[in-house]
């Protein structure tokens, strides 16, 4: 990175601060479009987007817990077991864009002042609010994945849990997973390899620096 100008670094790390935000949209949009579907006992079923796909099965799931609809023993523990991903599910949404939405625009803010200023230091502090530390922050990215293995986990416990050996799932275009795995990479990498420049050019959210005093 020091074979770039300043200007040029103060871009990329702007942009890395935007990366989860950005690679969540491009998820959002992807997960809303009819794109998967399942085969099981060589019939196609229907094409479904994530949500339509989430929202399904909550709804399938809660009607056998609520016992509205019969099921047997299996199919209870199939219907409590996938509540629980879908709660997991919408958990790692949830979570995943607060920590996308506050870096965005903390850093944004943050950045349009001097790395000294009180209004600098005022927004890096509800960065760290909501995201404390780097840890943290490579973590929340990582919980993308979890929500868009949503489909796999469903397909793993039909097979296992539910007997339908047969079924398979089938993808137009990337799957959600390999395509968040793709966007996580992105976002920490541009992270983490921009860490050094970071420190160079005063644009590290997660330090807070202070004006030096007269002597």
């Amino acid at each position: 990175m020091n074979a770039l100008s300043s200007p040029a670094r103060r871009v990329l790390i702007r942009i890395a601060y935007w990366m989860p935000a950005i690679s969540g949209l491009i998820l959002l949009i992807y997960a809303c479009v009819p794109h998967l579907f399942f085969i099981y006992n060589d019939t196609a079923l229907d094409t479904l987007s994530v949500f339509e796909l989430v929202g399904n099965t909550a709804s399938q799931c809660g009607s056998i817990t609520n016992g509205t609809a019969e099921g047997s023993n299996t199919a209870i523990v199939f219907a409590y077991i996938m509540t629980f991903f879908v709660i997991l599910f919408w958990i790692a949404v949830v979570a995943y864009t607060v920590m996308a939405l506050t870096a965005a625009i903390t850093s944004s803010y943050a950045f349009s002042h001097a790395p000294t200023a009180k209004e600098t230091n005022r927004a890096k502090r509800w960065m760290q609010f909501f995201c404390p530390g780097r840890v943290v922050y490579v973590i929340d990215n990582l919980i993308l994945l979890l929500a868009a293995a949503f489909p796999h986990i469903l397909l793993y416990f039909y097979q296992t849990q539910m007997g339908y050996t047969d079924m398979s799932l089938h993808f137009f275009g990337p799957s959600d997973l390999l395509l968040a795995a793709i966007l996580v990479t992105l976002n920490l990498i541009s992270f983490l390899a921009l860490l050094p420049a970071q420190a160079e050019e005063h644009m590290d959210m997660f330090r807070l620096y202070k004006a030096k005093k007269d002597a």
